[in-house]
């Protein structure tokens, strides 16, 4: 199955679940929008061990170790143009990992759209500060 495939497969899950999702906070529908979108490569701790990590040609960042190189609280709007797709990360190479704002805006029109997008962008980088270890046992 291709990611695109995966894609609208994960897009319709979350399409079904959103009305559970309405019920919890910002970080817990970060978690769910996390394990659908980026656990398969990250690894569901976020430590880049993910199943398909062994396939990639670079291994996924370890996401619990992001406060040690950006700082904490991590800054928000350049995480997420990581994850959006409005900055290359060199070790994503021709896109291993889709770029999941485009793949959304692209639906057709009442799906979703940018706002819609930003919205769950805004909810992984928030499950992401919640998992980030302490400086001091992440320079370990």
């Amino acid at each position: 199955m291709s990611w695109k495939q995966s894609f609208v497969l994960l897009f319709g899950l979350l399409l079904i679940g959103s009305a559970a999702m309405a019920q919890t906070n910002s970080i817990d529908q970060g978690h769910v929008l996390y394990e659908a979108l980026c656990a398969s490569c990250h690894g569901t701790t976020g430590e880049g061990d993910g199943p398909a990590a062994a396939a990639l040609s670079t291994r996924p960042s370890n996401l619990q170790l992001l406060s040690a190189r950006y700082g904490n609280p991590l800054p928000e709007d350049q995480i997420a143009r990581f994850i959006d797709g409005r900055v290359d990360v060199k070790a994503h190479g021709p896109r291993d990992m889709p770029v999941w704002g485009e793949t959304a805006w692209a639906k057709p029109q009442g799906t979703s759209g940018p706002s819609q997008v930003k919205s769950w962008v805004a909810k992984v980088v928030a499950y992401l500060q919640s998992i980030q270890k302490r400086e001091q046992s992440a320079l370990r």
